[in-house]
């Protein structure tokens, strides 16, 4: 089946919870998405849909031995066929969290830790449409990968393992360290970056932003929604508008709003 998503592409989302109605609850009301239950034989998982199109998922954080892995949100990168590009991620340095699932006729994945630690999935989608919506309001818009040093040094792994393409931001002026922006090897419209990581700042890791018509009364009510604020809205080059939130389970994701 055809997708929409390039090869290496970010084509779907989601994010650990203990508890995804709760979680569902507070998503559902942030960014007026809904909420249904897979079918219990895929596991313990919700999908989160805007007017039908689906944008992202919950996967529950409860552990086989009964603990409870961190929250937080995970992106999966498109592949034409998953088995090479993990051996070849594995080859590269990389390792391998979560073995291959496959749900069949609708898609396969796996998730693997880079070189450096940071977490992030391998999707190769049949009838699964991934993200329907990418870049459109209340949909996920960017992925952010947070460097412990020099960010196109993180990147290098998945320049030959998923073929992007990284190169200084437009805006950039700094030489040290600079930000990395990524598209597919494919070219066309910028998908992500990577920045060097600030003083305690969680790296290395990766983090998805989420595109809101209003950066500032958006924050306010996931803070109102029982969220936290990680970083205050603040004016970003492009223009845009950023916050970095944490949601109440402590799974941080950014919000973004375009300017005029």
């Amino acid at each position: 089946m055809s997708h929409a998503f390039a090869v290496g592409a970010p084509c779907w989302f989601d994010v650990t919870a203990p508890d995804i109605e709760a979680a569902a609850a507070f998503y559902g009301e942030l960014f007026g998405w809904s909420a249904r239950l897979a079918d219990p034989a895929q596991g313990n998982y919700a999908v989160l849909t805007q007017d039908g199109a689906r944008v992202a998922g919950i996967a529950c954080a409860t552990a086989p031995d009964g603990g409870v892995k961190p929250s937080a949100w995970l992106p999966y990168f498109s592949v034409a066929d998953l088995g090479p590009t993990v051996a070849a991620a594995t080859a590269d340095g990389a390792t391998v969290l979560a073995e291959r699932v496959e749900i069949p006729g609708e898609l396969e994945f796996a998730i693997l830790a880079d070189p450096a630690g940071a977490a992030y999935g391998l999707s190769r989608l049949d009838a699964h449409p991934g993200t329907e919506r990418f870049g459109a309001p209340g949909n996920p818009v960017w992925v952010q990968y947070t460097a412990t040093g020099a960010p196109a040094d993180a990147m290098a792994h998945y320049a030959r393992v998923l073929g992007w393409i990284h190169r200084d931001a437009a805006w950039e002026t700094s030489v040290d360290k600079p930000y990395q922006a990524l598209t597919t090897s494919a070219g066309g419209r910028e998908f992500g970056g990577a920045a060097a990581a600030r003083p305690g700042e969680p790296a290395p890791a990766w983090a998805v932003t989420f595109h809101v018509t209003d950066c500032d009364a958006t924050a306010a009510r996931a803070v109102d929604l029982g969220g936290t604020i990680v970083q205050a809205p603040h004016d970003n080059p492009g223009p845009s508008r950023l916050a970095v939130l944490a949601d109440p389970n402590g799974a941080s994701f950014a919000l973004m709003a375009f300017g005029g």
